[in-house]
């Protein structure tokens, strides 16, 4: 479905790389795009501010229908752990309030709350995982009137549980809750509406799916949730007369951007700006299809041989990522990394994370490769 994309990965000639939900390697187009802007900052037009703030704000708009948001109300920033702490540090506290978190999360959307658990005196409410999966049913008893925030990953990172991002937006808007979403295990490869799923905000790296460089990612925030939000940090870039350097006034640009306050990444955006063109171009629905189809070949071949799969048994809850453990998991990891197969290892499993390039041939050697580790 995707062969013609292949040659744009150059790791395709020497392994077969299943680390995705890790961090994903350059396409040609990427590493193309940057040394473009590396040549014009070496000896081309070297100040080449214009002409990355217009990349940037192409960018936006990709990004910006990547999940269905307008271009505005995205904003670059460096991680998902930035997101958050922008968040958290943006909203007034008060030691009644609560917040929704959710057991085995990735620790970007943990410490940045359990910060303003330690500072204001909020109380955290953990949802419980039933086999590494949440049920509406045991988020909608944890809310109370004192409920201020929940936040929760898209797809859960040891096992690639995907929520149920429309049932918890719903949950949250029948009762004035805000929102929030770690994106980064699902952006640029599953589809997301955040209009249709009621997200208020949400944060994102763009090294893992969204195939661009570390260091660069964005947040998108609802423009309700933007008025109640007062920025800690600012700077001269965050304000609408940002280039009358003798205009003191602090005036807000009106939407997103104004979290965007200096000098941006323009590296990392111009990588990113590559990578999600490639994305959209595949066809993100599209993305989506050949993974769950890659994923039901990893379930089917694994657990006939004696391995056990973590995900769900319903399709609609699964994503990229595939997790498994079974005899000796760590040695069979490392058994797979010999074998130029390469994923990762977590919570005592074998994480096989396939992006759209990868083929149904690569997903038979893995299968072909753990038979012989089992078999020797």
């Amino acid at each position: 479905m995707f062969q013609k994309y292949r040659s744009l990965f150059p790791v395709t000639t020497q392994k077969i790389y299943l680390n995705h939900a890790a961090i994903s390697p350059l396409s040609t187009r990427v590493t193309d795009r940057l040394d473009e802007f590396i040549d014009q900052r070496s000896f081309g037009v070297i100040d080449n501010f214009k002409n990355g703030a217009r990349l940037r704000d192409k960018t936006r708009e990709i990004i910006g229908k990547m999940i269905h948001a307008p271009a505005e109300q995205i904003a670059f920033i460096q991680n998902t752990s930035t997101g958050f702490n922008y968040l958290v540090n943006g909203l007034s506290w008060k030691k009644q309030d609560e917040i929704i978190l959710f057991e085995n999360e990735f620790p970007s959307n943990i410490y940045p709350f359990l910060n303003v658990q330690k500072r204001f005196g909020v109380k955290i409410k953990f949802v419980p995982a039933h086999g590494g999966q949440f049920k509406l049913d045991d988020i909608a008893a944890r809310i109370t009137p004192h409920t201020r925030l929940l936040s929760v990953s898209f797809v859960e990172f040891s096992n690639g549980f995907r929520n149920d991002l429309a049932g918890i937006g719903q949950l949250c808007k029948e009762n004035d809750v805000i929102f929030s979403v770690d994106g980064i295990q699902g952006i640029g490869a599953l589809p997301l509406d955040v209009q249709q799923c009621r997200i208020d905000f949400l944060s994102n790296g763009g090294h893992k799916w969204l195939m661009g460089t570390m260091g660069a990612g964005f947040m998108y925030i609802n423009p309700t949730l933007l008025e109640r939000l007062q920025p800690t940090f600012t700077g001269w870039l965050a304000v609408e007369n940002a280039w009358d350097f003798s205009n003191y006034e602090l005036k807000f640009l009106p939407d997103a951007r104004r979290y965007e306050y200096a000098t941006a990444n323009f590296l990392g955006i111009a990588a990113l700006s590559a990578s999600a063109e490639i994305l959209m171009e595949a066809g993100i629905p599209r993305i989506e299809r050949h993974l769950l189809n890659l994923g039901k070949q990893l379930i089917n071949g694994l657990t006939a041989l004696g391995m056990r799969f973590a995900g769900s048994d319903q399709p609609e809850h699964r994503s990229g990522i595939y997790s498994f453990s079974g005899k000796q998991t760590e040695k069979l990891f490392e058994y797979l990394q010999a074998h130029d197969i390469i994923c990762s290892l977590r919570k005592g499993m074998v994480r096989i994370a396939p992006h759209f390039y990868n083929t149904e041939d690569e997903i038979n050697e893995v299968i072909a490769v753990v038979k012989n580790f089992y078999s020797e």
